[in-house]
């Protein structure tokens, strides 16, 4: 974890920690998919995307959150 200096900067560390933790999950399903569709494997296809649906949504509410609620100004006025 960096070292955050505000209570905004450490909150935007938590959600970008956990979609880092999603992410990898959804990489992992996608790596297992894809085994399966080489091996024409209809069943287990669809058995690998259990959950992704649900993590792809999780993961765009967290960084809509950061985006709306926790963005960090810039020097130029904008938003990072």
């Amino acid at each position: 974890m960096h070292n955050p200096h505000t209570p905004l900067e450490a909150i935007r560390e938590v959600l970008f920690r956990d979609v880092e933790t999603i992410n990898q999950r959804l990489m992992k399903k996608l790596a297992d998919v894809a085994d399966h569709v080489s091996r024409r494997e209809d069943r287990a296809v669809i058995g690998a995307l259990e959950g992704a649906e649900a993590d792809i949504e999780m993961m765009q509410g967290m960084m809509l959150l950061a985006r709306d609620c926790f963005a960090i100004p810039d020097e130029k006025g904008g938003t990072n």
